[in-house]
């Protein structure tokens, strides 16, 4: 007898097994329709940074010249971000004679900002107190030149 009842006893075993399930059902359905079957379901992660939170972290070398610079009679330098807030633009203050005081916009490349004056293409470099030409500023190590041995500004 109970040979019998074994394979009465297995046959909803059996067939629980050929069952669809109700994902497969949802699968079947969507195929059918036509809809797509390729959609992806995106699991944000907290723990990620995203790409542009990177890019903004990333700051340029020259970022940190930021403020005013002081050369000899009065000259100096002063940088600052641009107003329009782009990285690596920079609002320029320049009394570089006795006579002369100007405002110019300077770009970022590299390890130097680059500017126009007097229709010279200039570029800020950092270096110390001797290339830049004056006494004043020799054994200074904290420096900014335009011109070596013309002209530097020092902090």
């Amino acid at each position: 007898m109970m040979r019998a009842l074994s394979p009465l006893l297995l046959l909803p075993l059996m067939l629980a097994g050929c069952a669809k399930s109700d994902d497969n059902v949802a699968v079947a359905n969507n195929m059918a329709s036509g809809a797509n079957v390729a959609a992806v379901e995106t699991i944000e992660d907290m723990d990620a940074v995203p790409a542009n939170a990177q890019a903004a972290d990333a700051r340029l070398p020259t970022d940190d010249w930021v403020g005013r610079w002081t050369g000899p009679e009065g000259l100096f330098l002063e940088i600052q971000p641009s107003p329009d807030g782009k990285p690596g633009h920079y609002a320029l203050t320049n009394k570089d004679t006795l006579d002369r005081q100007g405002d110019y916009s300077g770009v970022a490349e590299g390890t130097t900002i680059r500017f126009v004056r007097d229709g010279k293409d200039l570029a800020i470099r950092p270096g110390n107190g001797d290339e830049t030409g004056f006494k004043y500023l020799a054994g200074k190590q904290d420096c900014l030149i335009v011109i070596a041995g013309q002209e530097g500004y020092c902090r």
